[in-house]
């Protein structure tokens, strides 16, 4: 199993699929970028740390991982990111079935490129289209797809011969701490802080709070930031927000849960981009995992989830006055914001948590065991 541009940490990749494969008795190689972190041993999972490279400088680790994998016993080659479906290729060129390669898709690659920041904007809609027919060609070599969001299937409906595995992004059931919620009122976003996942819509909300009287709160964002630094402290100075913004770099996984324990509303205000309007975003079940209600975007997907639990609210995240009312109104209405993070736990227990879904990533590879042994191969 390997990535080429995420940490060892990654949620999913490393807390969720490889340890559980671990656990259920699979050997795990395990390639991703290192990270500072409590790095811990585990049966049957063997770590590898890869350097952290410049984007142009990433196809080094194709020689690395490639050379490992031959090197290595292993029947199937689990791998994370776009860029290396290259290397499946050659590894199934090399092995053909005797080797199993699984693609792990965590977004839709063309519709992501429309709104990538770094790529200039007059030349997205070009780079999608080829970016799609190269992944059509290289998807010949792929033997199963792991698909993290539903949404993506519709896009790739004319490859039927691939075999394909919905294993959506549910949380771990999360560690029972016994935190309390702060007694300032506590706002919370985790995950990575760009413009498009809504990291100024969050302080123009921290902003109309304070205009409106409501100065005992404050905005938690854990995670990098990948947008102009500089942009962001000159705001927080200029709204005199000094006092309201607690600002932390990226976490481990077993360790966001306690501040998560000790905040009153998850926030979640995606910009209506193709990729987001598509996506089940996973900080929606962790903040139902944590008992906190929610406040996020109003797309279509969201409402529905967070109407059918009674868990949050959804609203125009380019609306800071409706935003800051809402938030006024779940701050003074304490026996409401407690039932609605109830709603959201129970809901998290029945529909969307990650066990299940592990069970169909532990079939994926049974299946594929099974076939070998029998000589079966496709």
């Amino acid at each position: 199993m390997c990535s080429s541009v995420h940490v060892w940490s990654d949620t999913r990749i490393y807390f969720k699929e490889a340890k559980s494969l671990a656990k259920k008795g699979f050997q795990v190689e395990f390639y991703a970028l290192d990270f500072d972190g409590e790095k811990e041993s585990i049966t049957n999972l063997e770590m590898h740390y890869l350097p952290v490279l410049k984007r142009k400088d990433r196809h080094h680790h194709m020689r690395v991982l490639f050379q490992a994998f031959v090197e290595s016993r292993a029947r199937n080659f689990h791998f994370h990111d776009p860029e290396l479906l290259f290397l499946a290729k050659k590894i199934k060129k090399k092995y053909g079935s005797e080797v199993k390669t699984v693609y792990d898709m965590h977004e839709h690659l063309p519709a992501a490129i429309l709104t990538k920041q770094w790529i200039p904007r007059f030349s997205r809609t070009f780079l999608s289209k080829f970016i799609a027919a190269i992944e059509k060609y290289y998807l010949k070599w792929v033997d199963a797809v792991i698909y993290a969001e539903i949404s993506y299937k519709k896009n790739y409906a004319k490859n039927q011969a691939i075999k394909t595995v919905d294993v959506l992004n549910y949380p771990i059931m999360p560690p029972e701490i016994k935190g309390i919620p702060t007694q300032k009122f506590t706002l919370i976003y985790v995950g990575v802080l760009t413009e498009q996942r809504g990291l100024f819509n969050m302080l123009e909300l921290a902003k109309t709070l304070r205009e409106k009287g409501c100065l005992d709160f404050k905005l938690k964002l854990i995670g990098p930031v990948f947008t102009d630094e500089d942009k962001v402290a000159d705001f927080i100075v200029t709204n005199k927000l000094e006092k309201h913004i607690e600002q932390l770099e990226r976490m481990q996984y077993k360790d966001i849960w306690e501040h998560y324990y000790q905040s009153h509303i998850g926030l979640c205000l995606l910009h209506p981009t193709p990729n987001n309007l598509n996506s089940h975003s996973t900080k929606l079940f962790e903040y139902m995992a944590a008992r906190i209600p929610i406040i996020a975007s109003n797309f279509p997907d969201f409402t529905q989830i967070l109407t059918e639990a009674d868990c949050g609210y959804t609203v125009d995240p380019f609306d800071p006055e409706g935003l800051a009312d809402l938030v006024i109104k779940l701050k003074e209405d304490k026996k409401r914001t407690v039932e609605m993070g109830e709603n959201g736990f129970r809901a998290f227990k029945k529909l969307y948590n990650w066990q299940c879904e592990s069970e169909k990533l532990v079939e994926l590879y049974e299946d594929f065991g099974k076939k070998i042994r029998l000589g079966i191969y496709e």
